[in-house]
């Protein structure tokens, strides 16, 4: 038979687990969100394991839980940042696409300092960057180019924006130191490209990366088969 008072206890731990279930373990310190979270914060610049341990609060093992290195760290946070970016969707003229998306890709780098040198540091491409390069590669076939001037094209798109922001130690792209430098060359160059030269180091130099990405299409054109070829013999 049954005692009053372990009925009462049966009573309590059915309490406990239908209405508060008693909590096991030690909760978690931190999350991958929130780590993710601190390196937007911190920004690409200055972003290292012990700047986001920090931020959080938590010790080194805690960050390594949930990403195994700082590059993990760095493509997540590139992936998310080129996800809020509202790229061109893919579609022709070939021309426009090209151009657009090479001053996105241009413009998405000026407003993250770091972000750069954090796609050159990385091991592997971010899956985003490489879902928004083959989008260009398909445009780029769909107009008629060759799969190896399709991959040209798109490369030397992405290539250009990046380019100016991985030679930049800092968050410009260009200078006035390096201005007056181009002008003061002591060694014989032409005017006009002593000039040509001065003048393509704004700061940031997106007029000129425009010229560039230009100069790459007319390039292609040239490239493009005749209606009805094949583009593999090109």
């Amino acid at each position: 038979m049954t005692s009053n008072r372990c009925r009462c206890c049966s009573v309590a731990s059915a309490a406990v687990t239908e209405e508060n279930p008693r909590r096991t373990g030690r909760p978690p310190l931190t999350d991958s969100a929130a780590l993710l979270a601190a390196a937007r914060r911190i920004g690409f610049v200055d972003l290292t394991v012990g700047a986001v341990t920090a931020a959080v609060g938590v010790k080194y093992s805690t960050f390594y839980r949930h990403f195994p290195s700082v590059e993990s760290l760095l493509s997540a946070l590139v992936d998310q940042v080129l996800d809020e970016t509202p790229f061109p969707e893919p579609g022709p003229p070939w021309q426009e696409h090209l151009a657009r998306t090479s001053a996105t890709m241009f413009d998405l780098l000026r407003s993250h300092p770091g972000l750069a040198q954090a796609l050159a540091r990385l091991p592997e491409r971010p899956d985003r960057l490489v879902e928004i390069w083959a989008g260009t590669t398909d445009v780029l076939l769909a107009a008629g180019f060759s799969g190896k001037d399709a991959v040209l094209g798109a490369t030397g798109a992405f290539e250009l924006a990046i380019q100016p922001w991985i030679d930049s130690p800092g968050t410009g792209a260009g200078g006035a130191v390096r201005r007056e430098q181009a002008r003061a060359l002591r060694h014989p160059i032409d005017d006009r490209i002593r000039e040509a030269m001065a003048a393509a180091v704004d700061d940031p130099p997106a007029g000129w990366i425009r010229d560039k990405v230009d100069l790459l299409i007319q390039g292609l054109a040239t490239r493009l088969p005749a209606p009805g070829a094949d583009p593999t013999t090109v």
